[in-house]
């Protein structure tokens, strides 16, 4: 009987230790509440889009609308969400559809697809050092890589790593401050004398994202005609600031 009985509470600790190892993972620890997805729900953005072109400027602002559409299943049985991008010239104009993308949001990460190239915009758990490779899906190939390289290490070369920053901590953009943000920087940030490469995204929890910068410019030495104060010669770049305004659910 006492066999019995130690044999029934064995049984009874090993089915609950393996309720408790594949039980669903916590939401909060994993950083779901960083890329919240709802139909219906809305972000507006202040957007500053800037050209360079021989060390000319053309700046352009707008304001951008991406909206939760509708949702579908794919192949793979994946739930997707379908993005609708609108843009108009300021408040109280007209929104104008610009464009569409889909967004796929698993266990493990957060896929965005646009023009049928897809990217790893986020992983989970989100931790501030973590990196992955954000074009992991695309066959984008490094210099002198061909394409049927059997070689994997030669294959990654001509990927682009992510990697968190700053996780948890404040941010402040259009005079609004969210308490509890992670930083995405996308590739290898430099700015020298060849140029700039500076992209983030910013993600704040319950929110999503806030900031987007995109800055890549390229300078060329110049003399001081063309210079002022010895400020290098912009070539040709595009940077572009998308700061969100409002955002809630229709």
């Amino acid at each position: 009987m006492r066999k019995a009985l130690l044999l029934l509470v064995v049984l009874t600790g090993f089915i609950a230790g393996c309720d408790d190892k594949y039980k669903d993972p916590d939401p909060q620890a994993m950083g779901y509440g960083y890329y919240p997805l709802e139909v219906g729900d809305y972000r507006i953005y202040n957007v500053t889009d800037i050209r360079f072109r021989f060390n000319v400027s053309d700046t352009t602002r707008v304001q951008l609308m991406e909206r939760v559409d509708t949702t579908f299943y794919d192949q793979t049985n994946t739930l997707n969400y379908k993005i609708v991008r609108s843009v108009r010239p300021g408040e109280g104009s007209l929104w104008v559809e610009d464009s569409v993308f889909v967004v796929a949001k698993q266990p493990t990460m957060v896929t965005l697809t646009k023009d049928n190239t897809k990217y790893v915009k986020l992983v989970f758990p989100v931790k501030s050092g973590a990196s992955w490779l954000g074009d992991a899906f695309n066959d984008r190939l490094a210099p002198g890589v061909k394409a049927d390289s059997s070689r994997r290490s030669e294959y990654y070369l001509g990927k682009e790593s992510y990697i968190y920053h700053n996780k948890g901590v404040p941010f402040q953009v259009n005079g609004d401050t969210y308490g509890n943000t992670v930083t995405v920087i996308q590739g290898a940030p430099y700015h020298d004398g060849i140029g700039i490469d500076d992209r983030k995204e910013v993600y704040a929890e319950g929110v999503g994202l806030v900031y987007r910068l995109f800055n890549r410019v390229v300078y060329t030495p110049c003399n001081e005609d063309q210079c002022d104060n010895g400020i290098n010669y912009k070539l040709q770049g595009h940077e572009r600031h998308e700061e969100l305004i409002s955002y809630g659910n229709e």
